[in-house]
């Protein structure tokens, strides 16, 4: 919905995204390759005269067409991820860097493959009144786990400072703020500076000098962004996702990037040479700690601001080795060094504003790393090639191909096979004998009665495995609650008859993350192979029916089931929480207790509060989702071969005496 002040700043940039040549995602082309092949035999299916046959070859297709992998970017503030991304997507001065905004915005670039229509599109989503209720009346995160500590001072200290950023966004925007959230604003074009408008705001930016009121107008408000525009000579579409630093005072970014994460299965960290895995980035590896780590790429930016990126390359990457396996990160990673700043001007060509120290860096990565075969390509190139984006879209070309490529092929190819298996029983049905069409040997009625007994008995099994499957998560999670709250305040007494009550105690949280996520681990097999046996033995069933129904040979065409839905990977368990919390804050806490029994009290009510929201989340945004997708592949199953089958069984039903048919072609649509 927009006012009509937004349509009337609508504007319909004519310039193209420059540095359209250097593109960072050719290792794409593989996996294009493949899906083409795919998407050829779907268009000689989709010619076939069967309509359900036809439909879901159509359908299949538009499953190519809109495939479109996520990037999640995700870094500490001023670690260079928007200069990266802009020259990820060959438009050095899309996104507004170095600002630094109070709340939260996820921009979600929505890279459009060549050969799509070359249009710009834009949506820009705002917080909704509870929401925003939300984070005035608890504070955010921060506020959350004041709360449930007692913390009511530091309760207070939050809120205020959320009133004032509050009555600063009402100055802003006047009578329209209230009547804003809640709305998206949606554009048919976009420029930089339209873009400005709803992500770019520092501390009272549109007040400085020269600035425009119409700067950050938004900006306070807006949640999300989405843009769609032609990427940088993509065979694939692609969606990158920029995220806001993670470490602000309310941990509103924190919970936004784990929402982000939830939606993305590819997650690139972003990390500063100049100080990469300090102790603030703990919240990052906590984070992407429960992400497989074959979904995890670490890209160390800004190696330009090196005084010898050479010699401290190998260095950086010892201590962030040793960090990760330390704080029980994802060791494996792959680790990337480069410059998105060097990637921007090699995008632009514009090499006379490197500035000394970053050009005089430049000048020794390339005596370390330009070869025989770098050396004879054009500076522009050489320079892309020496900021690491070819290597960081290589690695992420890499992932998709083996992750949601992979099972985007493996389902269209079982699907394919399914509709051959369909069109080899209408061509058995058609089979033409002396007098009439071979008739099918169960009616119509018949038919749907088998299937609504297979589905019925596909559903009942299905519904029985994962009941049991939720009830031992269910159980393993309180355990895993149960035991780290006896083995903390275990420690906690311990603590107090060594040190007394004037010793502030701490206790590491990491030992409940990992309970829980080998709790959600077990559950997300055992589903899986309970969503992977039922589905079997339902394909085995329509195979069956299919054999009887049309005469078909036994083994010709099988019927196999679909692949299942991957797991969605349990980020919310980094979440920040009250034992992750260490200097002034926890200290109050500790000091404002009295007593041993006090102690202990305080501290298992506090745990206990904390840890609750925490299984409830793992709960609600991982099992439930998985469990529900597994029964939604069963559904979807089910209901495409009964389409298929019930078609080919009206028409033999229908079927009249008629000539011998000519044989016919089936070609290529345009």
């Amino acid at each position: 919905m927009m006012t009509t002040h937004d349509r009337q700043h609508r504007t319909d940039p004519a310039t193209q995204a420059d540095g359209a040549a250097l593109c960072a995602f050719g290792g794409l082309e593989p996996l294009a390759g493949r899906l083409a092949l795919l998407d050829k035999q779907l268009i000689e299916i989709a010619q076939s005269d069967e309509a359900s046959i036809a439909h879901q070859a159509r359908d299949l297709r538009r499953q190519i067409r809109e495939f479109d992998p996520s990037v999640t970017l995700i870094g500490q503030v001023k670690a260079g991820k928007t200069t990266l991304v802009n020259a990820m997507c060959g438009w050095s001065g899309l996104l507004p860097a170095d600002v630094n905004p109070w709340t939260s915005v996820v921009t979600s670039l929505h890279l459009q493959p060549r050969g799509r229509p070359a249009d710009r599109r834009a949506a820009f989503r705002f917080f909704t009144n509870e929401e925003w209720d939300h984070l005035i009346r608890q504070g955010g995160r921060v506020g959350e786990i004041a709360a449930r500590a007692g913390a009511e001072d530091e309760l207070e200290k939050v809120r205020a400072q959320l009133d004032a950023m509050r009555e600063k966004s009402k100055a802003r925007l006047g009578r329209k703020f209230q009547m804003l959230l809640g709305q998206t604003h949606d554009y048919d074009s976009f420029d930089e500076e339209l873009i400005q408008r709803y992500v770019c705001l520092g501390d009272d930016f549109w007040e400085e000098a020269g600035s425009s009121r119409e700067q950050g107008r938004f900006a306070d408000i807006t949640r999300a962004a989405e843009l769609w525009f032609p990427g940088p000579d993509l065979p694939l579409g692609l969606c990158l996702r920029d995220t806001p630093g993670v470490n602000d005072t309310f941990m509103i970014r924190e919970q936004i990037t784990i929402n982000a994460l939830r939606g993305s299965r590819l997650c690139v960290v972003v990390l500063s040479a100049q100080q990469a895995l300090s102790s603030v980035d703990l919240g990052l590896i906590r984070l992407i700690s429960n992400v497989k780590a074959r979904d995890v790429i670490i890209f160390v930016n800004r190696i330009d601001e090196l005084a010898e990126p050479v010699a401290a390359v190998p260095e950086i990457r010892a201590s962030i080795t040793e960090t990760l396996k330390t704080f029980d990160g994802p060791q494996d990673a792959q680790l990337i060094f480069g410059s998105g700043h060097w990637a921007q001007h090699a995008v632009a060509g514009t090499f006379d504003s490197l500035g000394p120290d970053s050009a005089q860096a430049l000048v020794g990565w390339a005596e370390a790393h330009v070869d025989g075969g770098l050396a004879h390509l054009p500076p522009q190139e050489i320079v892309w090639h020496l900021s690491g984006l070819p290597a960081l879209g290589q690695a992420i070309a890499e992932r998709i191909e083996q992750s949601a490529g992979a099972r985007l092929e493996d389902s269209l190819s079982v699907a394919i096979g399914n509709l051959r298996a369909g069109l080899a029983a209408q061509g058995v049905a058609r089979q033409e004998g002396p007098l009439r069409v071979r008739q099918a040997r169960l009616t119509p009625q018949e038919i749907a009665q088998q299937l609504d007994q297979i589905e019925d008995r596909a559903c009942a099994a299905l519904e029985s495995r994962l009941a049991k499957v939720h009830e031992a998560f269910s159980g393993r999670a309180d355990n895993a609650r149960r035991a780290f709250l006896g083995r903390a305040t275990g420690s906690l007494v311990k603590h107090l008859e060594q040190f007394g009550e004037g010793d502030v105690w701490t206790y590491d949280p990491s030992g409940l993350r990992m309970l829980l996520r080998t709790a959600y681990t077990v559950f997300a097999q055992g589903a899986g192979k309970a969503g992977a046996e039922v589905m079997q033995a339902a394909a085995a069933d329509i195979g069956a029916l299919y054999q009887h129904a049309f005469g078909l040979p036994e083994g010709a065409h099988p019927i196999a089931p679909p692949p299942l839905p991957q797991a969605p990977a349990p980020v919310g368990l980094g979440q920040t929480i009250a034992l992750d919390l260490r200097g002034s804050w926890w200290s109050r806490f500790w000091r404002r207790q009295r007593g041993y029994q006090a102690f202990a009290e305080g501290f298992a009510h506090l745990i206990h509060e904390e840890t609750l929201p925490i299984v409830a989340a793992l709960e609600r945004d991982c099992a439930l989702p998985f469990a529900q997708e597994v029964r939604g592949t069963l559904s979807a199953f089910v209901q495409n071969q009964r389409d298929i089958v019930l078609g080919l069984a009206s028409e033999a039903a229908t079927a009249r005496p008629r000539p011998p048919a000519p044989q016919r072609t089936l070609r290529s649509a345009p």
